[in-house]
């Protein structure tokens, strides 16, 4: 029943995919969501301040008209002499019951005049004072909806109120039809910008499909890094990623040498074990004069116990140097070398030591933590072994701040030169080094090496004793 219902959830996302549906929490969904609302948006301010612009220029072009009427009934009234026969030199609309265009007139002694057009209505209006302009809508005849211009001025007659009004319905209707119009159009562009929105989303998501495709060959082992050829964005990350690729490859390669080299240097002592442990003893074993081959054997069996449990603690101690870190961390020297430090300290006890750390750098560096500690360890944890009273340890920034030195010497004996020669050839298994430096300077150079640096090996001009001089290329943050 549990497979049905798997096999049935992914046909229904194979055919989600065939559709063009992503997935609910998906970068795309909330691209194309941000970006529809924000273009829904965008259209929706500017139909409203076409709206909005719309309506105050068609009142500005109907209260012109307004001003217009208004200076032609006064420039025939100061004529005339009279109010009423001016009104009769006015357009006919004026004439005209219920025409749309109306006026009003307050005269100095309180009467009032209102146009014919008006027939049985009337407008609401009071003084105004002489130079001051007031405008409104309001409710005329057969609810007609008015804009009216109301002004005071000066006659012989002494102070008036004219009153002009004018009914907006043809113009709003026109600008109805304009803005339906405008609002199909406005929804339909929004459509097509929607649907072209997801159109170039998918055709950019589409260049991480080389991503997706180097992640499986990754996991066929077809393939060892991921490609660079990917949008800017996404750069950075890929490269970080290859990068702790690279991290993890450099530690399998080291672990299988390291498990090859213990195993190798393993198999001499149990064999030479396993054929002590399965000598006959002959019958001379029982007198006091044949107890020695069991004593001889027992002797080198022994031994050879001694030297597997000191290469076991050679890589514990390595192992505890090395200590717990987080893949592609970054390599602090100040809060990283007084610990290790710390650690010698207490690994060698017995011994009177005097351990100078010191550091040149002024920041963390862009180097793997655990890598640098494992050098670092095993240098000094050779350094501590051989050392009479003195080891020192300085790490510089070199070549411009493009690569990493770091100096470990000691005052113990060190090694003459043919010793140096024989530790710095390549491909030689490290139990067949010389005895007490070969193994941790051999990790050290497998380290630094796959870094693309290098080691050197000599005498300290200083401590007289064994140095070891590792250079690293620090990698440029992205």
């Amino acid at each position: 029943m549990a497979t049905q219902t798997t096999r049935a959830a992914r046909g229904i996302a194979a055919l989600r995919r065939c559709l063009g549906f992503t997935p609910r929490d998906s970068l795309e969904n909330r691209l194309n969501l941000g970006l529809g609302l924000s273009l829904a948006l965008l259209i929706g301010a500017a139909w409203w301040l076409g709206h909005g612009a719309l309506h105050r220029s068609t009142d500005a072009y109907v209260l012109s008209r307004l001003e217009h009427d208004t200076q032609a009934l006064l420039g025939r009234w100061e004529h005339i002499g009279h109010v009423e026969q001016a009104a009769d030199h006015l357009l006919p609309v004026y004439r005209q019951p219920f025409s749309g265009h109306y006026f009003k007139v307050l005269t100095a002694d309180g009467g009032a005049v209102r146009s014919r057009s008006l027939w049985d209505q009337d407008l609401n209006l009071v003084p105004i004072p002489t130079g001051e302009v007031h405008t409104w809508h309001a409710d005329g005849p057969a609810d007609q909806p008015l804009l009216v211009r109301a002004a005071g001025y000066r006659v012989a007659e002494g102070p008036v109120t004219i009153a002009v009004a004018e009914d907006l319905s043809p113009l709003l209707g026109t600008l109805r039809g304009y803005e339906q119009l405008f609002a199909v159009l406005a929804v339909a562009g929004l459509l097509a910008m929607l649907l072209l929105q997801r159109v170039i989303l998918r055709r950019s998501f589409r260049r991480l499909l080389t991503v997706y495709q180097d992640i499986d060959a990754l996991e066929r082992g077809a393939t060892s890094r991921l490609t660079e050829r990917v949008p800017a964005e996404i750069l950075p990350l890929v490269r970080k990623l290859n990068g702790l690729l690279a991290v993890y490859e450099r530690r399998l390669t080291r672990s299988r040498n390291a498990a090859g080299n213990l195993a190798h240097a393993l198999k001499g002592p149990l064999s030479l074990m396993r054929q002590q442990l399965r000598a006959p003893i002959d019958a001379s074993a029982h007198t006091p004069a044949g107890a020695e081959p069991v004593d001889s054997a027992r002797r080198v069996c022994a031994a050879e116990v001694e030297r597997i449990t000191a290469l076991v603690e050679r890589e514990l101690k390595r192992a505890r140097i090395a200590g717990r870190a987080k893949a592609g961390s970054m390599f602090d020297p100040a809060r990283e070398l007084p610990d290790l430090r710390r650690l010698l300290l207490a690994m060698y006890r017995d011994k009177t030591l005097d351990i100078a750390c010191g550091n040149e750098l002024p920041a963390p560096i862009a180097l793997d933590r655990e890598d640098l500690l494992e050098i670092l360890g095993t240098l000094m944890d050779n350094a501590c072994k051989w050392a009479e009273h003195r080891v020192r340890c300085t790490l510089i920034r070199s070549g411009d701040g493009a690569a990493l030195q770091i100096v470990v010497e000691d005052d113990g004996p060190g090694c003459d030169d043919a010793e140096l020669a024989r530790i710095a050839r390549r491909g030689e298994r490290l139990d067949e080094q010389v005895d007490g430096h070969g193994l941790g300077l051999a990790i050290a150079r497998e380290i630094a090496e796959s870094y693309g640096g290098a080691m050197q090996l000599g005498r300290s001009a200083d401590l007289g004793g064994f140095l070891a001089r590792v250079n690293l290329p620090v990698p440029t943050s992205t």
